[in-house]
């Protein structure tokens, strides 16, 4: 074993060599070079002070070779191998996630777990700074073991404690690793009180990581129905959604439908907010005064987030939280200016005891609820929805929603200090986006109106042009009786009407006045029924058009039915790709269940365990 750290000051091209064969994992190569160098195992090996540790752990993955590098360093020396930054090679299996390497470094000497380098941070706080989760939870399981070495040493103090356990706590919450910052509130409660850096308290933290929810993940309809129905009994939550079953057939159908990410996900959101629950408990113990601010300026930006959940548990612990504010608005006044329909949907269909007073609430210039439900919504917000009149139609939604919320009648007329009402306010504001959606909308229609005419054009064409021709005494179609002949004159009969229909509708769109109103349902109903009568239209085309194919060219050659069918699918197809999700999305928006209505997400994310 090397007695001592090299402190020589050797050219570091000498040990070129050496990084080659490690990069390579080559030890019979590095182990020769040794043997001539014992200092090489512990020297400096570049500029960046990098050990011949940092470079097998970084580099290389060939856990024999740093094996057999920790069986010729003496234990004690380990400490002592740090780069330039102060980092130890437990510092650097944290960051590249070498997790084998990592605990063969702490059975060798466990004081590498509690070793700080130049910006404060221990080898827990690498591994969660890369969002390494396997890594983080062995580390954080090997210090709790080995918390003695930490006690031992001259100056050291608890990585669990004051600020240091801060830092784990809340970057643990940030990356969603939510065993660790369990097991951190159980064993330090403390902690939960403790500020760190620009956070005031972890509830804070949970206010604003809104994807630890279930409001923040989004799901589609089969996805919800299962969610609903999985069971999370004896599944740990960050075990890569891998549920233990013995039938390998039933884990690839979990697969496959997506159940385990779903298991994963519940568990998760169970988590959440058992440790919301904690935090706030622990948060309420407080004696000072302070627990009070840490209270309402999370729940403010939990409104912000648009995170239900987290206001919902805030309040049931700190009821008066309701009426945090923030730049002179409380949450409800939150939830409208930043257009968060869950928390609107929690405090307005799920918590009616303050819906008396939120709905005369004024700001300082003299705004009710409707006049901020009349401002431009956030751009991010805009960007929900694409097109500009899509975005126009949701915020007329969100004004006709506060519209129903507030008192009488008499309240939409109200006027603030510069003597605006609420619809002077929205048509104010909205003025660039009215002009956006209309000139999206008569781009959209002037479109489509180019492509119903030539449907037209061709179909009206097809009808007077009939396959085959007329009998030239009596004026008959030749192939009248024919099936496919009937099939023809039905299908190009309907995407001539169907054709001439869109057409008018599309024209109506160009001519209309573009009123703010006309935005909630006139002009989106007609651009969706000449959508779907364009639709219509293309697919009866091709069918007449397959049809007059077949009965000329097919008779007798049932073969060609396959190509013809094939082709015809292919355009139809091809429509329905470029044109559906505009189609889904005027339907859904329109017609749709909307994003106003009661929903309680609290009770959806807290099955029991």
């Amino acid at each position: 074993m090397a007695a001592s750290t090299s402190t020589n000051n050797r050219d570091v091209a000498e040990y070129l060599p050496l990084c080659k064969a490690i990069a390579r994992g080559n030890w019979e190569e590095a182990n020769e070079f040794f043997s001539q160098d014992p200092d090489a195992l512990t020297a400096i090996l570049d500029i960046s002070e990098y050990r011949a540790l940092h470079l097998a752990i970084e580099r290389t993955h060939n856990l024999r070779f740093v094996q057999n590098l920790l069986d010729r360093i003496d234990p004690d020396l380990l400490p002592t191998l740090v780069d330039q930054d102060a980092r130890n090679p437990l510092h650097y299996a944290a960051v590249v996630g070498n997790i084998d390497a990592g605990m063969m470094l702490v059975e060798k000497n466990p004081h590498l777990l509690f070793m700080y380098d130049n910006n404060d941070h221990l080898p827990i706080h690498r591994a969660l700074f890369v969002s390494n989760a396997i890594m983080a939870q062995r580390l954080f399981e090997a210090s709790i073991e080995n918390i003695g070495f930490c006690d031992e040493q001259q100056g050291c103090h608890s990585p669990f404690e004051g600020s240091n356990g801060a830092v784990i706590l809340y970057k643990a919450i940030s990356v969603g690793f939510l065993d660790i910052a369990c097991q951190l509130i159980e064993m330090f409660p403390e902690l939960a009180r403790t500020k760190y850096m620009e956070y005031d308290s972890p509830l804070w933290c949970m206010a604003l990581n809104k994807d630890l929810y279930y409001s923040g993940t989004r799901y589609n309809f089969f996805e919800r129905f299962v969610y609903f129905h999985v069971l999370t009994e004896n599944h740990k939550f960050g075990n890569a959604g891998m549920v233990r079953d013995v039938e390998n057939q039933q884990i690839c159908i979990h697969n496959v439908l997506r159940i385990n990410n779903l298991v994963e996900d519940k568990v998760k959101h169970n988590k959440t907010l058992k440790l919301l629950t904690r935090l706030c408990e622990e948060a309420v113990k407080t004696n000072s005064s302070d627990f009070a601010h840490q209270f309402f300026v999370a729940t403010t930006l939990a409104a912000r987030e648009d995170n239900p959940e987290a206001i919902e548990e805030m309040l049931n612990h700190f009821p008066v939280a309701i009426w945090s504010g923030l730049d002179d608005h409380y949450l409800i006044q939150q939830a409208v200016i930043c257009r968060c329909e869950k928390v609107y949907n929690l405090l307005v269909h799920q918590m009616s005891n303050n819906l008396s007073l939120h709905k005369v609430l004024k700001d300082r210039a003299g705004n009710t609820v409707l006049h901020l439900a009349g401002k431009l919504a956030p751009i991010h917000k805009l960007n929900e929805v694409s097109g500009a009149a899509l975005q126009m139609q949701r915020e007329l939604q969100w004004f006709r929603e506060i519209e129903k919320f507030v008192l009488p009648n008499k309240y939409h007329e109200e006027t603030n200090i510069i003597q605006e009402t609420p619809m002077m306010v929205f048509r104010r504001e909205h003025k660039e986006l009215r002009k956006e959606g209309e000139e999206w909308m008569k781009k959209t229609a002037d479109s489509y109106t180019i492509t119903a005419a030539l449907i037209i054009t061709i179909v009206f064409a097809a009808a007077i042009t009939v396959p085959g021709g007329n009998n030239g005494d009596t004026g008959v179609a030749i192939y009248a009786t024919k099936p496919s002949f009937i099939i023809f004159a039905v299908a190009d009969a309907i995407s001539l009407f169907t054709s001439t229909t869109s057409l008018l509708l599309f024209l109506s769109i160009l001519t209309t006045r573009y009123r703010e109103e006309d935005f909630l349902y006139k002009l989106p109903t007609r651009l969706l029924l000449g959508l779907v009568m364009l639709f219509i239209s293309v697919t009866t085309m091709m069918i007449a058009f397959s049809a007059t194919l077949y009965l000329m060219f097919g008779q007798g050659k049932t073969w060609i039915v396959i190509p013809i069918g094939a082709l015809a699918f292919l355009s139809i197809a091809t429509f329905t790709t470029l044109q559906f999700p505009l189609l889904i999305e005027l339907i859904s928006s329109t017609y749709g269940r909307g994003i106003f209505g009661k929903h309680n997400y609290h009770k959806v994310g807290s099955v029991t365990l």
